[in-house]
C-alpha cells in the first residue's frame, strides 16, 4: 500500500509532526487602496484655489475704462467676457476628473496638459485684444477730425482674469515630474515679456511726445516756453517707468533666480494695488495713451510675466552650491532696489512739476511730495545696502534686523506720503497711482521674504531675530590674567569678538577659556561645552557669570619668597568631583511623572538636557524616535540603555538625586594622554551657511504627543490666507445680494435693512467660525484644505477659551464690519443720513483692519522666529498647530 501524500497544505502529517515551510503556501501579500490624488502635491492645491480665486475676482473689478460689470451698457461685453472666465474655472477640475477616470482610459498627462492650455486660451486671448484695442484705438487721436483722446485702457479685471488663466494652464508638479522639460519652455516667456512691458513703456512716452508737439502745431494751445515745460514734465514722468522696468529686465537677464522671485512679488504688489485701487477710486485703469502725470508702465505685462513665475520647479538647483537662501536676499536686495530706483523717479518728476508749475497742485505741494519721495529713495538704497552680503566679515549674511527696519521705515514713510497726496489732490485728482500703492505692498513683502521664506530661515537657523536686543554690552573687562595680553587674549576677552573667532580661540588655546567664559557675548553652546570641560578656573569664571559678573577678577598678587629660602613643594590633590546644584529643567527631564508636554518643551529649547530625556522611561515613542535621528553621542548612550531596559542616567542615585557631580578635571584615557570633551559647534562658518541645529526648523522639530509635528510658519499663513478669501467670498456674494435689494427704484430702506443685516451677519459669523471651529472640528477649512489643525499642548482638541486667545487677533477686523453694519441699520431713511452712517462705519471698519493687519504681522514674525514655531497667542492659548496629513 502507498502512503496517501494528498493531505491539505497546513495539515499535520502522520507523525503528528507539523509539515515544513515549503508545504504551506505564500501569504497573500496586502495592498492597501491607493488614492487617485496621491500625486497631486500641497502646492497644486494651493495654485489651483489661487488661480479659482482669482478668476472669480475679476469678473467684479473693471476691464478697462468702459467694460465691466458695474459699467452701464456694457452687458453685452460682460457677457463676452464671463464666457472665457468661467471655462477657464473648468479647465482647473480637469487633473481631478482624469484621475478619477470621467474622461475615459485613453487620456494621458500630455492630452491634459493641451486641453488645459486650449480652455484658458480664450481668456488670454481677450485680454491681449483689450490691449490691442487700448493702443489702436488712442492712435485715433492723431487724426485731425477725431475727438478720442485716448483708449479704454486695461483695467484690473483683465490682471486678474490673465493671472488666473496663466496660473491655471501651467503644468502642475506632477505633471512636471513626468516631463522636465515643460517648465524651462514656460520660463523661457518670461524675459520676453518683460522686455516687452519695458518696450511699450518707451513706446508710450515717444507717442505722449509726440502728440504734445502735434497737438501744440495743430491748435497753439501754448506758446513756446509752455511747450517746452510740458516736454520737460512728461519726458521726466515718462522716464520713471522706462528706468524702473529696464531695471528689471536686465537683471532678468542676468541673474535669473533672484529676479525671478522679485517680479513674482512685483506681480503679488500690483494685483493687490489693483484690487485696492479699483475698490477706493472706482477703477483702476492704465492707459497706453497718457499726458498726465500717471505714465505707462506696461503692468499687464509684468502680471502675466509674473504668474508664469510661480510654475513648480521652475528653476534647478544652483550648480555652485549657493544656499536658497542667499537667492532670496538677493530678491528682497531687487526688491529694494526697484522701490529705490521708482522713489527717486517720483521725487525728479514732482520736482520738474514745481519748477515748471505745470503739475496739479501747486508747487509748495510738489515739493513736498518730492522731498518725502526722496526721503524713502534714501531709506530703500539703505536697505539695498543692508542686505548685501558682508564679504570682508566672517559671517557674511547681513542683518535681518537692519532690513526689517528699513522696510517699517519705508512703509510708514509711504503711508504718510499717500495721506498727504489725498489731501492735496483733494476731488481734483486721484489720490494714489497704481504704483504707488504696489511699492507700499512690495515692501510688505520683502519684510515676509525676510521672515517667513523657509530658505532665508533655515539660512539663518540658529540666529534668533533680534537677538542682540538681550545680549549684554559691556566694556572690555580686564584679563586679570598674569600673561601678556596678546591680540588673541584681547580678542577672547572683547565683546565684540564675532561667535565664530570665539569658537576657534576655545578649540585651539585652553589657557584662554576663561577669559570666553567671562565674554559677555559668547554664545549658550559655547558655555554649555565649557560647562562640560571641568576646569576649575573655567568654572569660578562661569559661577561669576551666572552670578551677572563678568570678566575676570584681578589676580592676588603672589607672596615674594624670603632671600635664601627654598620654597618648600605642596603637593597637588587629586581632581574632587565638584557637585553641582541641578535645576528645575534638569529634575524634570529626568522625572517620569514629567508630562508629555513637558518633555517635548524641554526637547525643544535645552539640548544638554536631551540625554536625560531619552533615559526617562515616560518618554512617549515619538520622541524617542526623533531623539534617534539627532546622532548625538550621549543620547545614543542612553537610547542604548533604555533598549536593555535600563533607565536613568550612569551614575545617577536610586532616588530623585537633588545634586549632579561633574569632574574637576579633564579626563585621561589609559595611555595616559588627556581626553577632552566632545567639540564645542561652530556659530558661525566662514563664508558658508551654518548647518542646522539638529532638532529645529519645520522638518527638524520634535513631534508633539500624539504623533503630531508642528506646522511651519508658509503653511499657516497659506491657512489663514484660504480661510480671509473664503470670508470675502461670502461678503461679495452678500454684497451683491444687498444691492440687488435696491431694484429698479432705488428702495433705500430696504437696502440699508439688508445691507447692514447681513453685513452683520457676516461680521459676527466670521468670528464664530474661527473661534468655535477650531474649538469643535481643531480645523477651519483653510486649515482643513492644507493638511493642519490645532491642538492644545496635550494632543486635545483646544478648548472654546483657547480658540477664543488664538483668534482674538482677527476680532478687531469682523468687529469693524459689524459696527459698521449697525450703523447702516441704525441710520435714517433718507440717501444723506445712509451716506454719513456708511462713511462712519467704513472707519471703523478700516481701523479695525489695520488693528489686525499690525498683529497679523507681529505674529508671523514670533512663528517665524520660534524655535518650536509658536507664536505668542499660541502661547498665550497653551495651543500648537500641528500636520495632521504628511
Amino acid at each position: 500500500m502507498t502512503e496517501d501524500n494528498s493531505r491539505q497544505p497546513g495539515e499535520p502529517s502522520i507523525s503528528s509532526s507539523p509539515q515544513s515551510h515549503g508545504m504551506y503556501p505564500p501569504p497573500q501579500s496586502y495592498s492597501p487602496t491607493r488614492s487617485a490624488f496621491v500625486d497631486i502635491r500641497i502646492g497644486d492645491y494651493t495654485r489651483d484655489g489661487t488661480a479659482a480665486a482669482l478668476l472669480f475676482v475679476s469678473l467684479f473689478l473693471p476691464w478697462s475704462a468702459t467694460v465691466g460689470i458695474a459699467r452701464v451698457g456694457s452687458s453685452a461685453l460682460v457677457l463676452l467676457l464671463v464666457l472665457p472666465t468661467l471655462l477657464s474655472l473648468a479647465s482647473l477640475l480637469l487633473p481631478y476628473v482624469a484621475r478619477l477616470g470621467m474622461l475615459g482610459p485613453n487620456w494621458n498627462v500630455g492630452q491634459i496638459r493641451v486641453l488645459r492650455l486650449v480652455a484658458n486660451g480664450p481668456l488670454i486671448a481677450t485680454v491681449g485684444g483689450l490691449v490691442v484695442y487700448d493702443v489702436i484705438r488712442g492712435m485715433f487721436r492723431f487724426s485731425e477730425s477725431s475727438s478720442i483722446f485716448t483708449g479704454n485702457g486695461v483695467g484690473a479685471g483683465a490682471w486678474f482674469g490673465l493671472a488666473g488663466a496663466l496660473l491655471a494652464a501651467q503644468p502642475r508638479a506632477a505633471e512636471i515630474r513626468i516631463d522636465p522639460r515643460t517648465a524651462p519652455r514656460w520660463l523661457a516667456l518670461v524675459k520676453p515679456l518683460v522686455f516687452v512691458a519695458w518696450g511699450s513703456s518707451v513706446a508710450s512716452a515717444l507717442l505722449a511726445l509726440i502728440y504734445i508737439l502735434v497737438s501744440v502745431s495743430r491748435y497753439r494751445y501754448y506758446d513756446g516756453p509752455q511747450t517746452f515745460e510740458s516736454l520737460i514734465v512728461l519726458f521726466v514722468s515718462s522716464a520713471v517707468p522706462i528706468v524702473v522696468v529696464g531695471v528689471a529686465a536686465v537683471g532678468l537677464a542676468r541673474r535669473f533666480a533672484s529676479w525671478r522671485l522679485t517680479i513674482a512679488a512685483l506681480g503679488i504688489a500690483l494685483l493687490a494695488a489693483g484690487l485696492l485701487h479699483s475698490i477706493s477710486e472706482g477703477t483702476s485703469v492704465e492707459l497706453f495713451h497718457t499726458v498726465t502725470a500717471s505714465p505707462y508702465y506696461g503692468i499687464t505685462f509684468l502680471i502675466a510675466a509674473a504668474a508664469i513665475t510661480f510654475i513648480p520647479f521652475g528653476v534647478a538647483s544652483v550648480g555652485d552650491g549657493t544656499h536658497p537662501g542667499y537667492v532670496w536676499l538677493a530678491a528682497a536686495r531687487n526688491g529694494m532696489l526697484l522701490i529705490a530706483v521708482w522713489s527717486f523717479g517720483v521725487g525728479f518728476s514732482q520736482i520738474a512739476m514745481a519748477a515748471t508749475q505745470f503739475g496739479i497742485v501747486p508747487w509748495g505741494d510738489a515739493l513736498v511730495l518730492a522731498v518725502l519721495a526722496i526721503l524713502f529713495g534714501i531709506l530703500a538704497v539703505v536697505g539695498v545696502r543692508s542686505l548685501s552680503l558682508r564679504y570682508f566679515s566672517l559671517d557674511p549674511r547681513p542683518s535681518r534686523e537692519v532690513g526689517l527696519g528699513v522696510c517699517l521705515g519705508l512703509l510708514v514713510l509711504m503711508i504718510a506720503r499717500l495721506v498727504v497726496q489725498s489731501a492735496m489732490y483733494g476731488e481734483i485728482y486721484y489720490s494714489a497711482w497704481i504704483f504707488d500703492l504696489a511699492m507700499a505692498m512690495l515692501v510688505v513683502l520683502v519684510a515676509l521674504a525676510l521672515t517667513v521664506s523657509p530658505a532665508v530661515r533655515n539660512l539663518y537657523a540658529g540666529v534668533q531675530l533680534f537677538a542682540s536686543a538681550t545680549t549684554v554690552t559691556a566694556a572690555v573687562p580686564n584679563l586679570g590674567q598674569p600673561v601678556r595680553p596678546s591680540g588673541r587674549a584681547l580678542e577672547a576677552a572683547d565683546p565684540r569678538t564675532p561667535a565664530a573667532v570665539l569658537f576657534e580661540i576655545a578649540s585651539s588655546s585652553p589657557e584662554l577659556r576663561p577669559a570666553i567664559a567671562a565674554n559677555p557675548s559668547t554664545y549658550d553652546d559655547l558655555v554649555t561645552w565649557l560647562e562640560a570641560l571641568g576646569d576649575p578656573a573655567v568654572d569660578v569664571a562661569l559661577d561669576r557669570r551666572a552670578a551677572g559678573q563678568f570678566g575676570l577678577p584681578e589676580p592676588e598678587p603672589e607672596p615674594e619668597p624670603e632671600p635664601g629660602r627654598v620654597p618648600v613643594p605642596v603637593p597637588v590633590p587629586a581632581p574632587v568631583p565638584v557637585p553641582v546644584q541641578s535645576s528645575r529643567r534638569a529634575l524634570e527631564a529626568a522625572d517620569p511623572r514629567t508630562p508629555a508636554a513637558v518633555l517635548f518643551e524641554i526637547a525643544s529649547s535645552s539640548p544638554e538636557l536631551r540625554p536625560a530625556i531619552a533615559a526617562n522611561p515616560s518618554t512617549y515613542d515619538d520622541l524617542v524616535t526623533w531623539l534617534e535621528a539627532l546622532g548625538d553621542p550621549a543620547v545614543d548612550a542612553a537610547l542604548d540603555r533604555r533598549a536593555a531596559g535600563q533607565f536613568g542616567l550612569l551614575g545617577s542615585e536610586p532616588e530623585p538625586a537633588t545634586e549632579t557631580f561633574i569632574s574637576s578635571g579633564p579626563e585621561s584615557s589609559s595611555s595616559g594622554e588627556i581626553v577632552q570633551p566632545f567639540a564645542p559647534r561652530s556659530a558661525v562658518p566662514q563664508f558658508a551657511v551654518p548647518p542646522p541645529d539638529p532638532g529645529y526648523g519645520p522638518t527638524g522639530v520634535p513631534l508633539r504627543p500624539g504623533g503630531f509635528r508642528p506646522a511651519g510658519a508658509g503653511i499657516r499663513v497659506a491657512a489663514r490666507f484660504i480661510d480671509f478669501a473664503i470670508l470675502a467670498v461670502v461678503s461679495v456674494v452678500g454684497g451683491m445680494i444687498s444691492t440687488a435689494t435696491l431694484g429698479n427704484g432705488f428702495d433705500f430702506d430696504s437696502y440699508r435693512t439688508s445691507s447692514g443685516l447681513i453685513g452683520l451677519l457676516i461680521g459676527i459669523g466670521s468670528i464664530v467660525y474661527f473661534v468655535w471651529g477650531e474649538s469643535a472640528f481643531g480645523v477651519t477649512l483653510g486649515k482643513l484644505a492644507l493638511g493642519i489643525g490645532v491642538r492644545s499642548v496635550g494632543g486635545a482638541r483646544p478648548a472654546l477659551a483657547q480658540s477664543f486667545k488664538r483668534n482674538a487677533f482677527v476680532i478687531p477686523m469682523y468687529l469693524g464690519s459689524a459696527v459698521s453694519a449697525l450703523a447702516m441699520l441704525g441710520s435714517g431713511d433718507e440717501l444723506v443720513g445712509m451716506l454719513n452712517s456708511m462713511s462712519l462705519g467704513s472707519v471703523a471698519s478700516i481701523l479695525g483692519s489695520l488693528v489686525t493687519v499690525a498683529i497679523s504681522i507681529a505674529i508671523i514674525v514670533s512663528i517665524s522666529s520660534a524655535r518650536d514655531v509658536r507664536g505668542f497667542h499660541d502661547r498665550m492659548a497653551d495651543a500648537v498647530v500641528v500636520v495632521t496629513r504628511q
